[in-house]
């Protein structure tokens, strides 16, 4: 005579629940679907919503990163980045220019884990509209983005975008919104001799208060605008012959990715540029 499923498992069990090993409680299912319709619900918003349609970037917590590097930086920023001592945090750099990836902008960048767009040594600032498009799908899937001065705030052939916010949406930690003289502050440039302060305890400023760190070491003579800060600001620029204070470094974090803003030429502050690699990698 055939057993009754009870009589294998006790009476109190059903197709609905059963007693774990440890403690006997009951895990009822009615209580686990709705648990699993909202995790899919969520995963179908975020497919809808495009945050993957730039593809994952390429995620490594050891070793060193991967960083590709778009427009043309400076002297002291490429010497940051060959330094032989980096190469534990540094493992392959790659110099492309807008042109060179504007075909397939996200097959292009993807796969790396910093991007660093940095315009600094060309008269052109302008990025695509597509580039700028998987810049964004880039960040919002995971990636980590550092922008440099005013790098990214022109598209070619259209004079009616000036900033960011057109190009990059609202990944950008800064806006160009302020009018100074006329001419909007992110086209406004100030040539500073000045000092590096600490705005608050982040691992970019670890063990740095100031820089330089001894007054005796002299001033940076370095650009940069006067923005409007979006994000949070970790650091700023002091201009020791007039006191005028600017933002330096300034970071949004999405969802998902971070975009670190440097407002005046990285490769002067070697160890804080450092630090910002070490953070984002």
């Amino acid at each position: 005579m055939a057993k009754d499923l009870g009589d294998d498992f006790g009476s109190d069990f059903s197709a609905d629940d059963f007693k774990t090993s440890a403690g006997g409680s009951k895990i009822k299912w009615e209580n686990i679907i709705p648990i699993a319709v909202i995790v899919v619900v969520i995963l179908l918003i975020l497919f809808k919503t495009n945050i993957f349609s730039g593809g994952m970037p390429f995620v490594s917590t050891t070793g060193g990163a991967n960083i590709l590097v778009i427009g043309s930086p400076s002297v002291e920023f490429k010497n940051v980045l060959y330094d032989p001592e980096n190469k534990d945090l540094i493992k392959q750099v790659r110099f492309v220019n807008i042109e060179s990836i504007e075909r397939n902008p996200k097959e292009a960048i993807k796969g790396y884990n910093l991007i660093i767009l940095d315009q600094s040594l060309q008269t052109d600032k302008s990025i695509t509209r597509r580039v700028g498009d998987a810049l964004k799908s880039y960040v919002n899937s995971g990636g980590k983005l550092i922008v440099v001065l005013n790098s990214g705030i022109e598209r070619p052939g259209d004079i009616s975008v000036l900033g960011w916010q057109a190009n990059l949406g609202n990944i950008v930690p800064v806006s160009c919104d302020k009018i100074i003289f006329g001419t909007p502050s992110c086209k406004k440039e100030y040539f500073v001799q000045g000092i590096i302060y600490r705005a608050f305890d982040h691992p970019i400023m670890a063990g740095i208060e100031r820089a330089p760190a001894l007054e005796s070491s002299g001033l940076y003579n370095t650009s940069t605008f006067d923005v409007s800060v979006l994000g949070k600001e970790i650091a700023y620029l002091e201009d020791a012959r007039t006191g005028q204070t600017f933002p330096a470094i300034v970071e949004k974090s999405m969802l998902m990715g971070k975009v670190i803003y440097f407002n005046y030429n990285p490769g002067l502050s070697k160890a804080i540029f450092v630090n910002t690699i070490k953070y984002l990698r």
